[in-house]
């Protein structure tokens, strides 16, 4: 039996060309997670959704069909779309990319949707994209099931202390430094080495100093470079060509 979704909230996350005129599209959605459907006819130049479907635009769509792709029935305008450039729309494009890369289908998280529109709408009013892509990777993490503890050193399950120092141990978590003689100075750990302070302050999402945005930074990308697999993401190369 074929299944009809209606009016469901969603952005498009990513849509591709499939034949002569029809788009592959997926979408984010609250009640359904990331959703893949076919706009038939979407690219023709007669196509009434055409307009709507772009990045980063909040729709309601419906959708009907009884497998993994369903069919895109109607699609309508929610709000206007979240305005972003330059950093902001390179950094809202990576967000796609990796929710594309590691949400699976149908994998439904209300919250996760919020976390989603909350990003692009602090991307579009903050300064500096960094807080924003930080707290956004720990928000995908924790929805994944991939989440870290950063307040408990991962062996003795002891608090994580401001003054010692730590490094990342994949599926364990944050394991003290005994050598102290690979740290450098008050500030400069070696590299993978990270401070306790720098940890407790990305638990609270206080991404306000220079070295924990540092910190966050090299400790979320080496957890999701591992999830990711060896394939690049066609969006850091944006941020590389500025």
């Amino acid at each position: 039996m074929s299944r009809i979704i209606e009016m469901q909230p969603a952005f498009l996350l990513h849509s591709r060309p499939f034949r002569d005129s029809s788009l592959i599209l997926d979408f984010l959605t609250p009640d359904y997670g990331r959703i893949s459907a076919i706009s038939r006819g979407g690219r023709g130049a007669g196509s009434k959704s055409k307009s709507l479907l772009q990045l980063f635009t909040p729709v309601h769509i419906s959708l009907s069909g009884k497998g993994e792709l369903k069919t895109l029935r109607s699609v309508e305008l929610r709000q206007g779309p979240v305005s972003l450039k330059g950093e902001k729309l390179f950094s809202a494009l990576y967000i796609n990319e990796i929710i594309v890369r590691l949400f699976q289908s149908h994998e439904a998280d209300p919250g996760f949707f919020v976390n989603y529109e909350e990003a692009l709408i602090n991307l579009a009013g903050n300064e500096s994209a960094e807080p924003v892509l930080r707290e956004f990777e720990l928000s995908l993490l924790d929805t994944l099931g991939y989440g870290v503890d950063f307040t408990s050193e991962a062996h003795s399950f002891k608090p994580v202390v401001a003054e010692h120092w730590y490094y990342f141990q994949d599926e364990s978590g944050f394991i003290e430094v005994q050598d102290t003689s690979v740290v450098s100075g008050d500030s400069g750990g070696g590299e993978g080495i990270f401070r306790g302070i720098d940890l407790i302050k990305i638990h609270h999402r206080d991404f306000s100093a220079p070295e924990t945005r540092k910190a966050a930074k090299a400790i979320l990308r080496g957890i999701l470079n591992s999830h990711l697999g060896s394939v690049p993401l066609r969006s850091r190369s944006l941020f590389k060509r500025r």
